[in-house]
This record gives structure tokens, sequence and C-alpha cells, in this order.
């Protein structure tokens, strides 16, 4: 897999939990009885926002590879961090973190292994 594709993947996995979250928020479904407080419908639905607005800005080829691969990386690292240390998730709340944290890590993988062929 090319550069472009790899980006393009992370580009289509951040705009699907933007849609995901913001999508969960506004139907009641996501909200705070799935994070720690504070974490409310309103932080949820804004975390979707963002994260389609870096859908498309990864879709457009604006963040390097190394970067990207960075910052899913650390972003995976807060996750766990915060499955670990927080309480409050529901069932729902902690699978999804939980998901997202893996998928972070193999994207992370893939574009590190794209960098190095």
């Amino acid at each position: 897999m090319d550069a472009r594709a790899v980006v393009r993947a992370d580009a289509l996995f951040e705009a699907g939990l933007g849609v995901l979250l913001a999508a969960g928020a506004a139907a009641g479904w996501l909200g705070a009885g799935d994070f720690p407080h504070p974490v409310g419908a309103t932080v949820v639905a804004a975390a979707g926002v963002l994260l389609l607005l870096l859908g498309a800005v990864l879709w457009r080829g604006r963040i390097g590879l190394g970067a990207l691969a960075t910052g899913n990386v650390a972003t995976a690292i807060a996750g766990i961090v915060w499955l670990v240390l927080a309480s409050g998730f529901s069932a729902e709340g902690g699978v999804l973190v939980a998901v997202t944290v893996a998928a972070l890590v193999s994207l992370a993988a893939a574009q590190v292994a794209t960098l190095r062929a």
C-alpha cells in the first residue's frame, strides 16, 4: 500500500468515527452515560465534528505520514490511559474507545511500515 492510500484510509477512519460520534450525540445514544464526567453529549458531538474536519484535512494530504503516525500513537496512548485511569464508561463507551485505540495502533503501524518501504 502506498503512502497516499494509507493517509486516505486514516482520513476515512477519522471521518467515519466523527460521523458516529456526532450522530450518536444528536440521536441521544452517545453521551454522558457512556463516558466519564465531564464528557457529555456536547463534548461527544464537538469531537465528532472535529474528527470530520480532520478527515477532510487528511484527505487533502495536508499532514505528512510521519506526523500522522506520531499523532495516532499519541492518541492511542491517551485512549489507553483514559480507559485504565477513568471510571464511568458504559460498556458501549468503553468498547468504542478500545476499538478506536486498536484502529489507531493499526493505522500507525501501516504508516510506519509505509515510511520504511
